[in-house]
């Protein structure tokens, strides 16, 4: 499974479906639970943007059904998102404070619109950007909503989702749960769900300390970066076009290399996720003559609780890993182990709550998430199943995904279209690839060592 731009993915020709979630007004009802702090900064921030200045904002997910009828799959989909009282739910913005409506599960239908059939994926690529960019927004419901392409080789459904309802945790898991939908094994996810996060992470965070020894490695971040966040390592140049970004792709590891990759970054006392930011920090090293590397770390956030509830559970982290031209694999891992060990509990690393007490915004600029996607609850998906995310406009922003799968690791990155940023980044990609590769083939070598008798 990767992480791809959509406009970067392929789409195949064919009929093309949109599926909007609809509803009565009448059946909207109060719903006293808190929001999550996260869901609410992200509505609250889109509020006072004002829709007319409204970038797209979301993710989504693209896997194959097979020949499933329409009439079939649309049962399965009203299914999944019933199933998912946090999807039949809004927040309302509202002077001081966020009002939540939910809706019955009974309520909700899907509207199909047939929008034609498309000769070339092209089109239908576009017309499937263009409904989520209208669509999956952070005001007003729904939140999720589909399209099919009915091809020759079976059908593809695509759901795209405001970020504020699901994180990339959540898109792993979307695949197996639909497929499971059209089995007639979808109900509702048991557990506590994501509106039941709200008010428990207010209560979390509200116990914990905001000393200065528990801030400090925020506050070392942001002074080292001189009141901002770290910025990439390399200059990224102006902008070509207005704040356009744009996205590039690369296997970092096969799978075999993968597994000898994670069990040298065992043997340095990390794990595969320290190890790939190992191999961050000897990149940077390397291309730019850095001596740390600083960055933002997204990190899933879920309490144990909520280990199988969909949502938005990401968690920001200050990592700042010291390396050097020539520096071990071995030595970088076990300072990025320790990196990783010094993270705080999830609730506490919200973007909300950090703002709050570090009396700051928080605006991250470097920004690296890791996912293994095998560790997902319920069915794993599949090696053709697509994350997608919208496109972004930002003039400093470089964000890298590094995705495990039992395809190997993948590595996807967006960063400002400039000729310069092009070549840096691309520059920081191979030093990190070949870092990588060294470290995989390293233990190969140490594999082939016969043991002494």
């Amino acid at each position: 499974m990767e992480f791809t731009e959509l406009g970067d993915s392929a789409v195949p020709a064919g009929r093309l479906v949109f599926w909007t979630p609809t509803a009565p007004a009448s059946a909207w009802a109060d719903d006293p639970r808190a929001p999550a702090l996260v869901h609410e900064h992200h509505v609250r921030t889109a509020a006072a943007r004002g829709p007319g200045h409204m970038d797209p904002a979301w993710i989504g997910v693209s896997f194959g059904v097979g020949r499933a009828g329409r009439h079939r799959l649309g049962a399965a989909l009203s299914a999944w998102l019933r199933g998912h009282e946090h999807l039949r739910s809004t927040l309302v913005p509202t002077p001081g404070r966020c009002v939540r409506r939910t809706l019955p599960a009974s309520a909700v239908t899907l509207r199909q619109e047939d929008v034609g059939v498309f000769a070339d994926g092209a089109s239908v690529r576009r017309q499937i950007e263009a409904f989520f960019d209208r669509r999956a927004t952070p005001l007003g419901w729904p939140q999720v909503v589909f399209a099919t392409v009915e091809g020759t080789g079976g059908t593809t459904v695509f759901a795209g989702a405001d970020h504020g309802v699901m994180d990339g945790y959540t898109l792993a898991m979307v695949p197996g749960q639909i497929r499971d939908a059209l089995a007639g094994r979808a109900g509702d996810v048991p557990g506590p769900t994501f509106l039941d996060f709200g008010a428990e992470e207010r209560n979390l965070v509200g116990r914990l300390p905001t000393g200065p020894e528990h801030t400090a490695p925020w506050r070392t971040m942001l002074g080292d970066a001189r009141g901002g966040t770290p910025a990439f390592p390399l200059p990224l140049g102006a902008s070509e076009a207005p704040d356009t970004q744009r996205s590039a792709y690369r296997w970092l590891l096969d799978a075999p290399a993968a597994t000898r990759f994670a069990a040298a970054s065992r043997e340095g006392g990390g794990t595969t996720a320290a190890g790939l930011l190992a191999c961050l920090a000897l990149a940077a090293a390397r291309v730019a003559g850095e001596r740390h590397l600083s960055v933002v770390s997204l990190a899933n956030a879920r309490p144990d609780r909520w280990r199988t509830a969909p949502g938005w559970f990401v968690g920001l982290h200050p990592v700042r890993i010291p390396a050097a031209p020539g520096a071990a694999f071995a030595d970088t891992v076990a300072h990025a182990a320790a990196e990783l060990r010094r993270r705080g509990p999830g609730p506490g690393s919200s973007l909300p709550h950090l703002s709050r007490i570090l009396r700051r915004e928080i605006h991250p600029r470097f920004v690296v998430s890791y996912l293994d996607v095998r560790r997902v609850t319920g069915n794993p998906p599949l090696p053709e199943d697509m994350m997608l995310r919208s496109r972004i406009h930002s003039p400093a922003e470089v964000y890298v995904w590094l995705t495990r799968s039992d395809r190997g690791v993948h590595l996807s990155t967006r960063f400002p279209d400039t000729a310069v940023a092009r070549a840096n980044v691309g520059r920081f990609v191979r030093a990190a690839a070949h870092a990588a590769t060294r470290a995989a083939e390293g233990r190969r070598a140490a594999e082939a060592v016969p043991t002494p008798a």
